[in-house]
């Protein structure tokens, strides 16, 4: 993920729900708590204090826990998923004008995440080399190849890893920041007793604007058309971001016809195993959902 320090973005979130609570007449101690937690966590490194990521990292959260304060007050009887995609937007169309107006640019934030995941990368292969070269490893792995293979593919896969992840950043991020809204929504309703809307759906309910379709269309015309080559990296991104969306869509038809609980389980135990099967499937069943509409008109039926 973009923002290794996600609690960072959580506490911010929680933070910012308990202000809107209280300005609705929740409980200031509450609010008070929680800012402050928040303005520690703000002030600590998120990363080596003398990188760029370390402010990148803590302008991105400020920024998106200020965006989705502001969406919640002005769009108080919203639903959390319209919120957190407004707030999301209001976020990156500001973060983009920052970007744009700073020396540097947008090629500057590209070679600072590329530092941040090499520095990462770096770690996490001193540590599987740190264990590989104990004792007790060398000699199980000598006397298996396969896990000899095993070794050197997670080696050469997290080797990988940089080249991808500081091209797919912006989708990343806005995957990351849904989930820490969401994560943070969901912590705040257990805690207060003042709702600043209504609570988190099943996953089996979940859906969306219908027009989020063009996300995927717009995304998968300028990564696969040839007038566009210079922009396929912002077209996979938006694949990915939205394809993420449609695919849990896809998850949530999957779990509603699955009806009960041990049907349920036993469809994640598969995705566990033969996850790109089942997510196909689920992206599949959700993009398709846009026309077919399957849960209502199920409804419909049984009325």
């Amino acid at each position: 993920m973009p923002i290794e320090q996600t609690p960072m973005l959580l506490v911010v979130m929680v933070a910012v729900c308990s202000v809107v609570a209280w300005r609705n007449g929740g409980r200031f101690f509450l609010a008070f708590l929680w800012v402050g937690i928040a303005a520690f966590v703000l002030i600590s490194p998120a990363g080596p204090p003398d990188s760029a990521y370390n402010w990148l990292a803590r302008g991105w959260t400020l920024l998106l826990g200020a965006s989705f304060g502001i969406v919640s007050i002005v769009a108080a009887t919203e639903h959390f998923f319209p919120r957190a995609l407004s707030a999301l937007a209001v976020a990156i169309a500001l973060a983009f004008a920052l970007v744009l107006v700073s020396p540097g640019g947008p090629t500057r934030i590209s070679n600072a995440m590329v530092s941040e995941f090499n520095r990462r990368n770096d770690q996490s292969i001193a540590s599987l080399r740190e264990v590989s070269g104990q004792a007790g490893w060398k000699e199980l792995v000598n006397g298996s190849p396969t896990l000899q293979r095993l070794t050197e593919e997670s080696e050469a896969q997290l080797a990988s890893i940089p080249k991808w992840s500081s091209v797919l950043v912006p989708a990343l991020l806005a995957l990351e920041s849904l989930a820490a809204m969401s994560l943070g929504w969901a912590l705040f309703h257990r805690m207060s007793n003042v709702a600043i809307g209504p609570p988190l759906g099943k996953l089996r309910d979940f859906r969306f604007n219908d027009q989020l379709v063009w996300g995927v269309a717009v995304g998968a015309s300028i990564f696969l058309l040839p007038a566009f080559e210079e922009g396929r990296n912002a077209g996979l991104n938006l694949l990915l971001f939205f394809g993420v969306l449609y695919t849990l869509r896809g998850m949530g038809i999957l779990a509603w016809m699955s009806r009960t609980r041990v049907l349920t389980f036993m469809l994640f135990a598969l995705a566990l195993v033969a996850w790109p099967l089942v997510a196909a499937l689920a992206f599949g069943l959700g993009l398709g959902d846009t026309w077919l509409d399957l849960r209502t008109r199920a409804q419909a039926k049984s009325r």
